[in-house]
C-alpha cells in the first residue's frame, strides 16, 4: 500500500473520538462525464448496514432495468429499436453482475459495518452512474426524560386540571 493512501486515514485521536453511525444516506446519482451536472435519481435512510445495504442491491436491480428495458415492454412497442454492437460499454449487465454477486454484497456490508462510505459506480458514453451509501454522524444523544412536576399528581382522571373551566359558572354578555 502506498504512503498517500495511508495518510488518507483519519488520525487516530480523531477515530478514537468519532460515534458509530446510526443512519446511513443512500443515493443514486446520474453525472454527466463534464462534471457539471448532477441529478439524484433516488435517495434513501438505512437504520443499519444491512439495509443500506438491501437499498444498494434494489437499486441496482432498478438501475440496470431502467437502462436496459425489455425490448417487449409496452412503452417501447413504438419505438424504432436497434441492436447494440457487442464492444459498447453495458453498465446495466456491471449493475446486475454486481448486485446478483453475494461476494460484493457481503463487501459492502462489511464496509458499512466499519463504519466506512461504499461507492459503486459504472459509466457508459453519456453519463456516470453511482451508488453511493456513507454513514451519517450520530447527533447528540437525546436529553433524559423530565420528570413529573412535584404538584401535579402523575395520573389526573379524566376531565380534571387546572386547565378546564368548571361547568357551572358561565358569564353572559
Amino acid at each position: 500500500m502506498s504512503r498517500a493512501v495511508l495518510m488518507l486515514a483519519p488520525p487516530a485521536f480523531a477515530r478514537a473520538s468519532m460515534r458509530s453511525p446510526v443512519a446511513f444516506r443512500c443515493e443514486a446519482t446520474a453525472h454527466d462525464l463534464s462534471g457539471f451536472r448532477e441529478v439524484l435519481l433516488a435517495t434513501y435512510r438505512g437504520r443499519s448496514p444491512r439495509l443500506a445495504a438491501r437499498w444498494l442491491r434494489a437499486e441496482a436491480h432498478y438501475l440496470a432495468w431502467l437502462l436496459s428495458p425489455d425490448p417487449g415492454a409496452l412503452f417501447l412497442r413504438d419505438a424504432p429499436l436497434t441492436t447494440a454492437c457487442p464492444d459498447v460499454p453495458r453498465p446495466d449487465a456491471e449493475l446486475l453482475a454486481w448486485a446478483d454477486s453475494d461476494h460484493a454484497y457481503e463487501h459492502a456490508l462489511r464496509s458499512l459495518a466499519a463504519g466506512r462510505a461504499f461507492v459503486f459506480t459504472v459509466t457508459d458514453y453519456d453519463a456516470r452512474y453511482s451508488l453511493r451509501v456513507y454513514p451519517l454522524p450520530t447527533s447528540r444523544q437525546a436529553p433524559p426524560q423530565a420528570p413529573v412536576p412535584a404538584r401535579c399528581p402523575p395520573h389526573s382522571p379524566a376531565g380534571t386540571g387546572r386547565h378546564r373551566r368548571p361547568r357551572g359558572r358561565r358569564t353572559t354578555r
